[in-house]
């Protein structure tokens, strides 16, 4: 049967949970308001779309969300169930706040120390999850909770991914009930919001082999990417914008054409703005790496990389050659200061520049590694160096004249001899 959704407004489930309200709905089930027996509020998330993939997505979200160690930033679960006419049902934590979607409406740009402390709440949400291998393949704003005691709540796991196989192994080892994760039930589907999702989500979907698919992790981080950098520039990376009142198949040309943008989209066309440190931006940059492999791996590195920048005001250093890196402006000025570097110096140094990278001249500007980025505001700035016409120029100008001296007398000799 169709399930209304006000079914159960006002009934008692497991005789425990009284249903007060309807609060939303999405894709497969409706979520409602409702209080223990003991007066404490919950959420009860009910399904009513009882279609066999649509079944299998709830009871996936229902068992990690059982199995994961409990986080002070991600939904807590309290228990679940079938409703007396079979409906499946998951009773959570109910989170007083608004979504930072609806935050964002309020306020469009974000102060840095505001957004940095966000997203590494949003990376300790990630912890239990990406430790099993699990992706939740929607991050967006709809799905972030902002608590009115600025704390984060990471919500709805209703399209996570085994990316790694292990809750597949524990239900073929009888270590957890059903076979819920045994099947393949993205073959063909675009799972997730289109303007926050990895360019891997778009392209396996269409792979024969599912072994071939490259969703994992690292498809969480560059949806962290995508809000951060919203929160800082006060748009969206990018933007879907349909038609106005558009027809299904305007609708379906729009959608095509901006996956398409977004499948051929460079790393390079990705123009660092502004009002972004450039240290930052390296660690944000990093996270929206086109390859995934270029990545943080997970939520927790991309946190080590936020927090390495805010304690040290340094970015990261990327290993690809033909991708962007930051450089360590003050260990770089102060090995140019340096007249006699030395052995540990140089080795230093040349530690330090594992990795540099190519020019950045589609950097907003910003001169490329022949003249370092070194700009006014930004952690590692330096003064420019005064020039230095002192000692050290002298010696260096007489050693050359030495050498010089005796190439020229070794040349005379050898002619000298073959005469």
């Amino acid at each position: 049967m169709a399930l209304d959704r006000n079914h159960y407004l006002g009934s008692i489930l497991a005789g425990r949970y009284r249903i007060e309200r309807f609060v939303g709905s999405g894709a497969f089930a409706y979520v409602y308001y409702a209080t223990m027996s003991d007066g404490q509020p919950c959420a009860v998330k009910i399904q009513y779309n009882l279609a066999s993939d649509a079944r299998i997505r709830f009871n996936r979200e229902t068992k990690v969300l059982r199995e994961i160690p409990p986080n002070d930033y991600l939904v807590k679960y309290y228990s679940d169930g079938v409703t007396p006419d079979g409906f499946p049902y998951l009773v959570m934590e109910f989170v007083d706040g608004i979504t930072l979607k609806e935050a964002l409406r309020r306020r469009k740009v974000w102060p840095i120390g505001e957004c940095c402390d966000l997203i590494l709440q949003l990376c300790d949400a990630f912890g239990g999850l990406h430790q099993l291998g699990v992706v939740h393949r929607d991050v967006k704003p709809d799905n972030i909770m902002i608590t009115k005691n600025h704390q984060v709540k990471l919500m709805d796991l209703g399209l996570i991914k085994d990316a790694q196989g292990l809750f597949q192994l524990l239900e073929s080892e009888d270590i957890m009930e059903g076979r819920d994760f045994a099947d393949n039930l993205d073959k063909g589907v675009l799972a997730g919001t289109p303007e926050y999702m990895a360019p891997e989500q778009f392209s396996d979907p269409s792979l024969a082999d599912e072994s071939q698919a490259k969703t994992d992790t690292w498809t969480d981080v560059y949806s962290l990417g995508l809000i951060f950098y919203e929160m800082l520039v006060g748009k969206k990376l990018f933007n879907f914008s349909p038609p106005p009142n558009a027809q299904q198949n305007e609708f379906a040309k729009a959608l095509l054409a901006f996956l398409q943008m977004r499948t051929q989209q460079r790393d390079e066309e990705i123009i660092p703005p502004p009002t972004i440190p450039f240290q930052l931006w390296t660690v944000i940059a990093r996270a929206l790496h086109a390859d995934p492999t270029q990545r943080q791996r997970n939520a927790s590195e991309f946190a080590d990389d936020l927090r390495h920048y805010l304690t040290t005001g340094e970015g990261v250093v990327e290993h690809d050659n033909d991708k962007t890196s930051a450089i360590d402006l003050a260990t770089f000025q102060d090995a140019l200061r340096s007249k006699t570097p030395s052995t540990e110096d140089a080795a230093l140094y040349a530690s330090k520049q594992q990795g540099m990278q190519a020019p950045m001249s589609s950097m907003n500007g910003l001169p490329s590694i022949s003249g370092l980025p070194n700009i006014p505001g930004t952690p590692g700035y330096a003064e420019p160096l005064e020039s230095d016409d002192g000692d050290g120029n002298f010696l260096l100008w007489a050693v050359l004249i030495v050498l010089l001296l005796i190439v020229i007398i070794t040349l005379s000799i050898m002619l000298f001899c073959l005469d």
